[in-house]
């Protein structure tokens, strides 16, 4: 059974530590954002499985993932300390799982490169699919591996629209939503 983040902090005391945001220099928080980037990335993946059970078998999965996170990540919050270490996290949480699907696509554009040359080119249709598949896999590697979608946005959260994250809402259906 999952506990909340206040259980847990009444339990075992907070999980923050002393340090204040003045405690950090723009060059630590800029590293720390790039440990807490990786942190993010295997916290999103963690928090996407646990929010899919929290759908079918059970409840508070996802808010213990995002707690057992929270104190495990030794970076989060000198990363959190300037505007420059929150986006060397984010630059790193949506990058490296971006760069891998780029990767991916690339090596789609050479097979059909070659295809091109070898005159097995694909019809436009075919090309439609192949791009909206490759669409979809960068799209979805993007949302299962962004450790926060709250704290990163959406452009729906800056200029308004159907995009815009629901931060009231704490269901299970809301959190995925969110992703």
């Amino acid at each position: 059974m999952a506990i909340s983040q206040s259980e847990y902090e009444r339990l075992f005391g907070s999980s923050k530590s002393t340090n204040t945001k003045n405690d950090y220099g723009l060059a630590t928080s800029i590293a720390a954002g790039l440990g807490s980037g990786v942190f993010k990335i295997f916290e999103g993946a963690a928090t996407l499985g646990a929010t899919l059970l929290d759908l079918g078998v059970d409840r508070n999965r996802a808010e213990a993932v995002e707690a057992y996170f929270d104190e495990i990540n030794p970076f989060d919050e000198a990363a959190e300390a300037t505007a420059a270490g929150k986006i060397t996290e984010l630059i790193v949480n949506i990058g490296i799982p971006g760069g891998l699907a780029f990767k991916v696509g690339s090596g789609l554009t050479k097979a059909t490169l070659q295809a091109k040359k070898a005159g097995k080119y694909l019809s436009r249709n075919e090309k439609l699919k192949r791009y909206g598949k490759g669409a979809l896999a960068g799209g979805a590697a993007e949302a299962a591996f962004v450790g926060d979608v709250e704290d990163a946005g959406t452009f729906g959260d800056f200029l308004g629209g159907p995009t815009e994250i629901d931060r009231e809402s704490k269901t299970p259906e809301a959190e995925l939503a969110n992703i």
